[in-house]
Order: C-alpha cells, then structure tokens, then sequence
C-alpha cells in the first residue's frame, strides 16, 4: 500500500480534483440548525443516527464538561428537554444537561446484579427506560415510574421506537420473540405481534404516510414489516443473520417538516455485508464489508456509513457502491458513527471528526477526510449531538467510564 505522501506526488492537481469528483458525490453542505435534541438511541425514529441540517463541532473541539462513573458504556447519550440519559452498563441515570450532576437513577444503591443494555427514548416528557425485562416509563424530570410492562425475557441492545400519532405516541419494542406496541401514556398493550426468531435491536418506522409501519429484525436474519395494527406486510430472509438495526433511508429537509429520501431499509449481515430493501421489501442492493457492522448505521447526505473490523465505510445509498473508507483503529467498544451537519462523528481510539465527502484519494488512500482527532483516556464509544455539542462516552478499561461534553 502506497503512503499517503507518495499517492499525493504521483496525482497532480487535475487528478486530485477528478478522483474527489467521481468518487463520493455526496452533499457536503454545512447544516445550519444550533437547536436540536437526540431523542433515542437511534437519534430519531428512523434509526438513521443523523441530524443532516444540525451543526456540530467541526474543527479542533474543546471538552466543557466530564461525568466519570462506575460501569462500560451500553447505550448511546441520550440528550434532550436540559436532560441526558446515561446508560453505565450497572446503572441508567438521568444527569442535568448543563453542568452533568445527578438527578436520579433507576438501578438501587445496592445493586450488583442487574445490567442494563441499550438507550432510553424520551417523548413528551416521559423516559422509556428498559430496566432487565420490563420496560418501564418514569417521568423525565424526578425519575417517579409511572408505567411498567414485562417481557419474557431480558431486553438486548436495543431503544424503544416511539411513534408520534399526533394527539398521541405509541412505544414498540421487542423482546424474545415478541414485538409489542403499548400507549405511550397508560402502559396500555395496543398490539403484540410473535415473530420467527429473537428481536435483539432496536425497530425503525417508515417514511410512509400516516402511520405506515415499523421494522424490525431477529437475530435469526427475518427483516419483518409490520402495521400500525400489528399485521405482518412482508418479512425477507437475510440467511447470514442480522446483526444490526434495521435503518430508514430519509431525512428531513431544512425547513424540518419536508422528508427526503427513498425510504429503503439497510442492515448490517452476519456475513459482513449491508443489504438493502425497498419499502416493499424487494432487495436493492448489497455491499460486502470486510467486517461485520456493530452498533448500527448512520444515513444521510446521500450515504450510508458503517464501522467495520476498524474502518469506517462510506457506502452511496442509491446502489451500495463503495465511496471511501478510512481507518479508525480498534475498539472495545461498539462505535457506531453520527452525522451531524456534513461530518461523520466516530469513536475507536480516539474521537474523530470525518468530512461526509472523504477527502480525495482512492479507497482508504486518502487525505483531508479527517476534520480533527480528539484524544481520549480509552476508547471512544458512543457519540451523539444536540444543540452544537457532542457527547461521547469513553471506556476506560478499568470498569469505569466517562461522559464528555465537547463543543
């Protein structure tokens, strides 16, 4: 392989601006909006972990605030209403969003049995916090539970999907081989649907009208879509298995009502590869990876990025091809990629900062993709936006953690 210095003296000028030009086509403008919340794990319905028109910090950031506590990171930050939910792996707590102190907990103090997996969602002022097997929903402010429904069986990395249905919102989430929707105010069972193999992530909502439906995935490799009322559209077998969310093509536009996008659903597969479905099921595309994707995808911009075996992958939405990759180093961690604006937020051994367009170069031979390198004690794992600032989670190998604010 080539050094970065030897691929530059052997490119002209031409040829720089030729290879940036057919490689990516990727919308590369800036986002403009400073006042944005990250909702779910997933950052919003879609599963896409995107703001496209949020910026964030871009170049060079500085750390403001740090929350250290016992335990790994399981989930992402979740940062919305002046509050972030945290989830340390022994523990969920809810911290205050400007100076990060504690302002309640779901595990008790002497906890030593319990884990927990995966990120709370919040909606109108109500945390869905998945709590071992039940999923419970505690006022966002004081943390008092106001409903609980049990499952079977423990819950697996994953956030509940909330559905916004105008006067009200309903909450899907699956576990074992059960998905089940409940009324987001009363806890009340709306629907429950036994799928063929066991749901481990998170379900993603359509860009339909109205209500359209919800995906969801088994561990298994059955991708289900499946109605407002809990009926079966379709489901696509995926034979390597699934081993991520599934994840909605789409975005909405500036003005923050208009959607963009196909509305096609990717996947990350047991055999390395990222597949992808049309809205009615019909397969589009497939691009082998050289690794398996964890965590989750992000999508916007007209890509879809994915983190394998310690790369980051650029893929174009509309045919799967290959755009850029980059190496990211290792992880201990899941570190699933955020956009913001038009960058890529990544963890591995330290918290970068890509261009969505990937600089200029072929392939992982590439330079000016990388906006800045923010160093961290351990691993980066989880990131997220909201209003300007990322919020990172580090493991620090030691069985303790730490939150970081940065803007």
């Amino acid at each position: 392989m080539p050094s970065r210095r030897a691929f530059l003296s052997g490119l002209g000028a031409a040829g720089l601006t030729a290879t940036a030009g057919c490689l990516t086509g990727f919308d590369a403008d800036p986002g403009a909006d400073e006042t944005y919340d990250w909702p779910s794990g997933g950052g919003n319905d879609w599963n896409s972990r995107a703001v496209p028109n949020g910026v964030a910090p871009r170049d060079d950031p500085t750390a403001d605030r740090t929350h250290e506590f016992d335990g790994t990171p399981a989930g992402d930050p979740v940062v919305t209403a002046g509050t972030v939910l945290l989830n340390t792996g022994v523990d969920v707590v809810a911290l205050d969003r400007g100076d990060l102190s504690q302002r309640w907990a779901v595990a008790p103090d002497d906890n030593s049995a319990f884990r927990y997996t995966g990120a709370p969602a919040v909606a109108d002022g109500v945390a869905y916090v998945l709590e071992s097997d039940t999923l419970v929903a505690r006022d966002l402010d004081t943390g008092e539970r106001l409903w609980g429904r049990e499952f079977e069986y423990v819950f697996g990395e994953t956030t509940p999907l909330v559905v916004d249905r105008g006067d009200d919102h309903r909450v899907v989430i699956g576990a074992g081989e059960y998905l089940r929707a409940f009324d987001g105010a009363t806890g009340e069972l709306q629907w429950e649907r036994r799928l063929d193999g066991i749901v481990r992530r998170a379900a993603a909502h359509s860009l339909a009208s109205v209500y359209g439906v919800v995906y969801a995935a088994t561990a298994g490799g059955e991708l289900y879509a499946v109605d407002d009322d809990g009926r079966v559209h379709w489901n696509r077998t995926v034979d390597a298995g699934i081993r991520t969310p599934p994840t909605v093509v789409g975005s909405r536009g500036p003005d923050g009502e208009s959607i963009r996008g196909s509305g096609d659903v990717v996947v990350g597969a047991g055999d390395g590869s990222v597949r992808c479905f049309d809205p009615t099921g019909k397969p589009q595309w497939r691009a082998d990876l050289r690794g398996f994707v964890e965590g989750g995808m992000a999508v916007g911009r007209g890509g879809v990025f994915a983190v394998s075996a310690g790369r980051l992958y650029a893929l174009n939405a509309e045919n799967g091809n290959h755009a850029w990759r980059t190496e990211i180093g290792s992880a201990v961690r899941p570190t699933p990629p955020a956009l913001v604006g038009d960058t890529i937020y990544v963890g591995g051994e330290r918290l970068r900062g890509l261009g969505v367009g990937g600089g200029v170069g072929v392939l992982s031979v590439r330079v000016g993709e990388t906006q800045f390198e923010h160093e961290v004690d351990g691993g980066a794992s989880y990131v997220t936006a909201a209003d300007g600032r990322l919020f990172a989670t580090v493991a620090m190998g030691t069985g303790s953690g730490r939150l970081v604010v940065l803007s």
